[in-house]
């Protein structure tokens, strides 16, 4: 199998951590950010992650890609997401990538070796989210705002049952948290520290605390 990915991109994140939890081998294929060609030849559109299964099955939602992979090997075992953390992420999200999308543009990610796809990704997202100069001057106040939801979700995630297997919560949540971990200055209450530290290991997606702007 072979999958296309961003290695900044949470949606991508979501797909490559399923390989990693069922321990399923894959190539992981980065595209350049302004390659267009190939996810349009392969599904009509410039998204990823794309997964082209050893069959030639051509699957092009993150979702969809993580429960092909954890039905492949027979009954399905992810369960379905606490609401709780889905509401979370919801009120959240936009703070979370208002910080690191600019961040993730001046890091050395595959996806940007070439210039242009830098440039190119620069210009897309500033379309949306506004200069991001202006965001990164913004970045004392929204990493404040955002240390005060971490302690929220850390109360969140300590209320849920306690359970031995991954569920579609670790799948949703782990890319969020990897997108801020590229954050310096972020706060993380000890029992959501140890919680993505964990899934990072089990699912073999390492998170950006090394790398941190």
């Amino acid at each position: 199998m072979k999958l296309y990915v961003y290695d900044h991109c949470p949606f991508c994140v979501r797909a490559r951590m399923i390989f990693g939890l069922k321990n399923i081998p894959c190539e992981i294929v980065f595209l350049a950010n302004d390659d267009e060609t190939t996810p349009q030849t392969l599904i009509g559109k410039k998204m990823l992650p794309i997964l082209v299964t050893d069959e030639g099955e051509i699957i092009g939602e993150s979702l969809d890609i993580v429960r092909y992979i954890d039905a492949i090997t027979g009954k399905p075992t992810l369960s379905d997401p606490a609401s709780t953390v889905e509401a979370w992420i919801e009120e959240v999200s936009r703070l979370i990538y208002q910080l690191a999308i600019p961040r993730w543009s001046y890091s050395d990610y595959p996806e940007f070796k070439n210039e242009s796809a830098r440039t190119y990704f620069t210009q897309k997202k500033e379309n949306v989210f506004g200069s991001f100069s202006t965001l990164m001057k913004e970045s004392p106040a929204l990493i404040k705002a955002v240390n005060i939801k971490l302690i929220d979700l850390d109360q969140i995630l300590a209320a849920l049952p306690t359970t031995e297997r991954y569920s579609l919560t670790d799948i949703l949540l782990y890319p969020v948290l990897r997108s801020l971990s590229i954050v310096k200055g972020v706060e993380w209450p000890v029992g959501l520290d140890a919680w993505r530290k964990r899934v990072a290991t089990d699912c073999r997606v390492p998170l950006n605390d090394a790398i941190a702007i």
